[in-house]
């Protein structure tokens, strides 16, 4: 059967598919911090077919946090290469206790100043850029090497003064935030921390 998640992720393949292997660009290195690793699962019963919606859960009981993640499909490529550039938004879900989630983020951000927003939002909007097609996991922790479930993305947060990876696998449910550049790891911390409390 076919569903309005299934259509988005078939147009995400469509046009994600032509052009370069994902994220070459984050090859898994001894240099950089472990990413934060987390669950997502598809949400369903929203009516915009454009939207894919997705549950973010990291951690268990009392440690548990939980946001939401909307990703509109992409509607534009960057110039010829296969980057896509689209929108979408953190959705608050009450409930969460993120003290865990954000002690893991900063030190997958590497945060040298880790703070987190008085400023508390239902709401936050971030653009992102889809950095290929659909591609396999580095058995180093990279992207590239060929087709497969994980698709590789960069988020810019902050009107673009913050950027965080966002890597996610729509088959088995994993996804994750890694390091950009050190630089943005504090912002992108006090980003979230509007939208997840």
């Amino acid at each position: 059967m076919i569903t309005r998640r299934s259509i988005l992720i078939m147009s995400l393949g469509t046009i994600l598919s032509g052009g370069s292997l994902a994220q070459d660009l984050v090859l898994a290195d001894d240099d950089f911090p472990a990413p934060l690793a987390f669950k997502v699962a598809p949400l369903t019963g929203g009516s915009d077919t454009e939207t894919l919606a997705l549950m973010a859960t990291f951690g268990e009981s009392e440690n548990e946090t939980k946001f939401v993640i909307e990703i509109q499909a992409p509607d534009e490529k960057e110039g010829s290469g296969p980057i896509s550039i689209s929108r979408g938004a953190f959705r608050h879900v009450p409930g969460s206790r993120p003290t865990r989630f954000f002690e893991q983020l900063a030190k997958a951000l590497t945060a040298q100043a880790p703070s987190l927003s008085n400023v508390k939002l239902e709401t936050l909007p971030f653009s992102i850029a889809f950095l290929g097609a659909a591609t396999a996991r580095l058995p180093g922790g990279g992207f590239g090497g060929g087709p497969g479930d994980w698709y590789a993305t960069k988020l810019f947060l902050d009107q673009d003064q913050a950027e965080v990876f966002f890597n996610f696998n729509l088959v088995s449910g994993e996804a994750e935030f890694s390091i950009k550049d050190e630089d943005y790891g504090n912002t992108v911390l006090s980003e979230l921390s509007k939208v997840i409390w």
